[in-house]
């Protein structure tokens, strides 16, 4: 055992370097994980994007803070001070286990697209090895962070087959049920196009339920889709849930018929694969990780232009299309989903995935 400074937790729940001592361990014959305290933000249990995975990890590999052996950090979900937690873990022979998601660039980041870059670059490029989440994540990780030397693994988001699955009465097809969940970031564009598609769908007469459930994160939100759906005049075909806990996202696609997801670029979407493991198809963008996700099975995805600089949503009438297709084949597009959910993305063998890397990682420091 040895003394060293080491990053602790405070109970506002951010991460500092203390300027006192603590003692640290090096674990030579186990594995032994910190994430870097993240999880311990979230006593709520409102657990969103980079999180959910580190909530599959730390239920085999429970975090140390004291004593480990391995840092495991995704991009998306960074500590307070993670480059000072690196050089730290670094300095103690701590072995960096990196999950790369999505990069900074000028459609999405503009003017702060090298602020958001430089530290992933800095980190990434000192890990042991990288689990890039999608080929998407690889290609735009080479693109704006750089090729690396380290080994690495394509590794897509996982779900819990066992707690998302169909459920045993389909709700009636008397309203077409359509759902759009998640963390809706500072991009308007992707529930506007969702309420859209809702327009279009009633104004061809069907008969249409929308859910928009998750946090609404640009500035003015919840006005500006109070706006949207009031020109829409759609008012009494939406619901609205602005947050929702983990556990109880699973109800919320079996209530579903359709998931609308047209999130232009999106790195490893995790909602996607989810809805299919309920047996809920997806309509949306063919772009980013989510072409790799929905394949050509598991849904309907509406071509858009490739673009860095500038964010396509697709067209509302496009999307509606595509509904309607998929409405009229319901049960096939339900059963291939929840077969491709089923055979590419369980939980059980992304953790066999990590158990075996972190193993070689380790081995290969003695």
């Amino acid at each position: 055992m040895k003394l060293s400074n080491i990053f602790d937790y405070t109970k506002r729940n951010t991460y500092v370097l203390r300027k006192k001592w603590q003692p640290f361990s090096l674990p030579e014959d186990e594995i032994c994980l910190n994430y870097g305290g993240v999880l311990a933000h979230h006593p709520n249990g409102i657990i969103t994007g980079g999180m959910v995975k580190l909530q599959h990890l730390e239920r085999h590999f429970p975090e140390n803070r004291y004593r480990f052996n391995i840092l495991y950090l995704v991009s998306s979900a960074l500590p307070k001070y993670a480059e000072e937690l690196v050089a730290y873990c670094r300095d103690q022979g701590v072995k960096i286990v990196w999950n790369q998601n999505g990069v900074g660039y000028e459609g999405w980041a503009g003017e702060s697209t090298e602020r958001v870059n430089r530290p992933l670059r800095a980190m990434m490029h000192q890990a042991d090895f990288i689990f890039y989440q999608s080929q998407f994540c690889k290609r735009s990780a080479d693109l704006f962070l750089g090729e690396i030397t380290a080994p690495w693994e394509i590794c897509y988001n996982s779900v819990d087959t066992s707690h998302f699955f169909p459920p045993a009465e389909i709700p009636s097809f008397e309203t077409w049920n359509l759902l759009s969940a998640g963390t809706h970031l500072k991009w308007p564009g992707r529930v506007i196009s969702a309420l859209e598609t809702v327009a279009v769908l009633k104004q061809r007469g069907h008969k249409v339920k929308f859910l928009l459930a998750g946090d609404l994160q640009w500035e003015n939100a919840k006005n500006e889709v109070v706006s949207v759906i009031t020109r829409l005049n759609i008012g009494n075909h939406v619901d609205i849930i602005y947050a929702y806990k983990q556990e109880d996202a699973c109800k919320l696609y079996q209530g579903s018929h359709l998931l609308l997801h047209p999130m232009y670029n999106d790195a490893c979407p995790t909602v996607p694969i989810e809805a299919m493991a309920c047996g809920v198809p997806v309509v949306g963008s063919k772009s980013g990780g989510t072409v790799e996700i929905v394949g050509e099975n598991g849904g309907r995805l509406i071509d858009v232009p490739e673009s860095w600089r500038k964010y396509h949503f697709p067209g509302p009438e496009e999307m509606a299309d595509a509904v309607v297709k998929i409405i009229s084949n319901w049960a096939e597009y339900s059963r291939n989903a929840r077969m491709r959910a089923s055979a590419l993305f369980n939980t059980e063998a992304w953790i066999d995935t990590h158990l075996k890397v972190f193993r070689k990682v380790l081995e290969s420091g003695r």
